[in-house]
């Protein structure tokens, strides 16, 4: 009885010792994991498969960044047919490994998060004509595998022939781009439609230009938001000088879309002012007289000014710049006065307009 007596008590003991200091069990902290990527789409390019996908801003704790040059592998998983009950992983092909020298080399789509990457996978053209494609992508962050994304999956369909007429001519501030409508797919069969067209423009900056406008433009980028419904396109963003290349796809689907139209190009230097400002009227206010006109449609309007004088026969002199909305309160106004108003529009390189219309109004 008194050796049983002694084990307990030393076995009570040993524990408190173990214990000594300790304010409650040991908690550990959960390991940081990179997350799923996001928003993955499938869209053809010709005879290419151009995957589109969203790192995710944060980590698994939600707090923590991902860091873009901490992804070391990204893998990109390919089916041909369906796999369900969540065997894509174990049955699917490998079909892409992109290693981390691969993947920086990827720009962003856009500067802002999420970080939006795409990269293209040709394809053969006897794999495209009414073919199912399944795709999914993980990537490696540091030495852990993020889970696998959803599975996408896309018909597509043997593409249509690339644009090889496309013109480019230029009218002042306007670039114009005109070609013709394409009548076969790659393989000669006739197109059954055509739901629009795309236009892509990337800017080359003449030497003097700003380095940030480089960088920003350096790329080619879809400049119409609507699909282009006829074989003509104005581009009248044109206030940068530099030279402006385009070329123009043709969309049988939103998702589904030729390859790319040789590229042509134009060299612009904007020596051409906005248009001159329409439709001034005036009216009389209790304290002022009110001037407003129609909003000028340039793209690289800076600001308006504003003119008057005092007579009908008289030089106008500059009552205001810098006026950036389509109206303006003069408050300089003596009672029984008539004054004579017109506007100028003026672009970012200070090309100025010629006067609008006049009006006249008296206090």
């Amino acid at each position: 009885m008194g050796k049983k007596l002694i084990l307990v008590v030393t076995t009570v003991m040993l524990v408190l010792s173990l214990n000594c200091g300790k304010k409650g069990p040991l908690i550990l902290e959960p390991e940081i994991l990179p997350l799923v990527c996001e928003n993955l789409t499938l869209s053809q390019v010709g005879a290419n498969i151009r995957l589109q996908w969203d790192f995710p801003k944060r980590l698994s704790d939600n707090k923590t960044d991902l860091e873009i040059q901490k992804i070391t592998r990204a893998e990109i998983y390919y089916s041909g047919k369906d796999i369900p009950g969540g065997k894509f992983l174990k049955k699917s092909t490998l079909l892409r490994k992109m290693e981390k020298a691969e993947i920086s080399l990827l720009s962003p789509l856009s500067s802002q998060a999420p970080l939006t990457f795409s990269i293209e996978i040709p394809f053969k053209i006897q794999d495209l004509n009414t073919k199912s494609h399944f795709f999914a992508i993980r990537y490696l962050y540091g030495k852990n595998k993020s889970p696998l994304s959803g599975v996408v999956a896309m018909i597509t369909q043997t593409p249509v022939k690339p644009i090889d007429d496309l013109q480019i001519t230029r009218e002042n501030k306007l670039i114009k781009l005109k070609w013709s409508k394409p009548q076969t797919d790659v393989s000669g069969m006739p197109i059954a439609n055509i739901a629009g067209y795309k236009i892509f423009r990337r800017i080359k900056p003449s030497k003097t230009g700003d380095a940030a406008v480089k960088t920003a433009e350096e790329l080619f980028r879809k400049i119409n938001y609507n699909p282009v419904l006829n074989e003509y396109f104005a581009d009248g963003d044109t206030g940068r000088d530099g030279e402006y290349q385009y070329y123009v796809s043709t969309m049988t689907t939103n998702e589904i879309e030729s390859g790319p139209s040789p590229i042509v190009s134009v060299s612009v230097s904007d020596i051409y002012p906005p248009e001159i400002p329409a439709n001034l009227v005036s009216f009389k206010g209790a304290d002022h007289l009110f001037l407003t006109w129609k909003a000028s449609a340039d793209t690289d309007l800076s600001h308006y000014r504003i003119y008057r004088k005092a007579t009908e026969g008289g030089e106008f002199t500059l009552l205001a710049d810098h006026v950036t909305g389509n109206q303006y309160k003069d408050k300089d106004v003596k009672k029984g006065t008539l004054y004579f108003y017109a506007v100028t529009a003026v672009d970012n390189k200070g090309n100025e307009s010629q006067f609008s219309s006049t009006v006249k109004e008296e206090f």
